[in-house]
């Protein structure tokens, strides 16, 4: 049965799309607060900052580049830091602004979580989809994303 003000592909599709959303996320984020003790909120800025191609990157860049609110990721970075996991300096061009970076024990347990993390990926991937599926979900997932980006994006002023 569709969903109202949307036809039956409409409505399955998004409801498909939901449900691995809400299986799956939460099952890779039990995962690893089950192996390594930090949360996926966590676990995804330490994989952001542990691929750096620069020691530290701007506190603003780094939630656009996840796709995250800058509040957000304000407060995440500020509980990492108080965890040891990141450090947060002052921008020296822009003193309105902070840096973030990886600290020596962020950077260990990203090193044991992310592995740990890749088998799981590939287990509910790898081991369930064909590589054309896969390559489809890559292609569905980036059309929506492209869209976002262009008509949705994060970060902007709301027009009330």
């Amino acid at each position: 049965m569709a969903q109202i003000g949307m036809n039956d592909l409409d409505s399955k599709a998004w409801r498909a799309f939901h449900k691995i959303g809400t299986s799956l996320l939460p099952h890779l984020g039990r995962q690893i607060t089950n192996h390594s003790g930090i949360s996926g909120a966590e676990y995804v800025v330490l994989v952001a900052l542990s691929e750096l191609p620069a020691p530290s990157v701007n506190l603003n860049r780094l939630a656009t580049g996840l796709g995250w609110e800058i509040s957000r990721m304000s407060h995440q970075v500020s509980r990492m830091e108080d965890a040891g996991l990141v450090k947060k300096t002052k921008n020296l061009e822009d003193s309105r602004c902070f840096d973030v970076s990886i600290t020596v024990k962020g950077r260990k347990i990203a090193e044991v979580a992310i592995p740990l993390q890749s088998r799981e990926i590939n287990h509910c991937f790898s081991e369930v989809l064909t590589q054309t599926q896969m390559k489809s979900l890559i292609e569905i997932s980036e059309a929506i994303s492209n869209h976002m980006k262009e008509h949705h994006p994060l970060n902007k002023k709301v027009d009330k």
